[in-house]
């Protein structure tokens, strides 16, 4: 019995599509691609099956799963920029998109963690400002009709700020949802 033909475990399916999901979210990959990607790596029963995942990803490091007795699992957490990552997030509660713009281009520049963090929390409060700019119309247009959402949608807005901060504090890799990715 080759490696190859050995079962694949949940651990290393899962982290097969954690690996998808990055190069998603970096752009290597696009929407139809990662999602016939994705269907393969979760329907994988075999190393070959799931390594066979990522061919054709030319020039691209492709991760290749080892049998389980020769792996550990390792927990890295990048210490660095967690605070920072905190803040940004949390920027956005007095400044909304300004104060995860200005770390962006400062202190994004020196610490790719931080960027990391701070392009995302501005994506989600341009994407949040943009909701409540077009719920502002819709209210004037139904003359206060829809009114009623704004308690509703800046309620959605201020928890997940608030655990984007806990998130990046944490070392976690937060993705906030309902966001328009507009900066990269």
């Amino acid at each position: 019995m080759s490696t190859s033909d050995l079962l694949v475990t949940p651990a290393q399916r899962d982290r097969a599509v954690e690996i998808l999901q990055e190069m998603y979210a970096d752009g290597r990959l696009e929407r139809i691609e990662f999602d016939t990607r994705l269907e393969l790596a979760l329907k994988a029963r075999t190393r070959a099956e799931l390594n066979g995942t990522f061919d054709g990803l030319v020039a691209r490091p492709v991760p290749t799963f080892a049998p389980a007795a020769f792996t550990r699992p390792v927990a890295v957490r990048q210490s660095e920029g967690r605070g920072m990552g905190l803040v940004t997030h949390w920027l956005g509660f007095p400044t909304f998109f300004v104060g995860p713009a200005l770390v962006a281009a400062s202190a994004g520049k020196q610490n790719p963690v931080v960027r990391k963090h701070a392009v995302e929390a501005l994506n989600f409060q341009l994407s949040a400002f943009g909701i409540f700019a077009l719920l502002g119309v819709v209210t004037g247009v139904t003359e206060g009709f829809t009114g009623f959402l704004f308690p509703l949608v800046g309620l959605v807005w201020f928890v997940l700020t608030g655990i984007g901060g806990l998130a990046a504090l944490l070392g976690s890799s937060f993705r906030y949802p309902f966001t328009l990715r507009l900066i990269k």
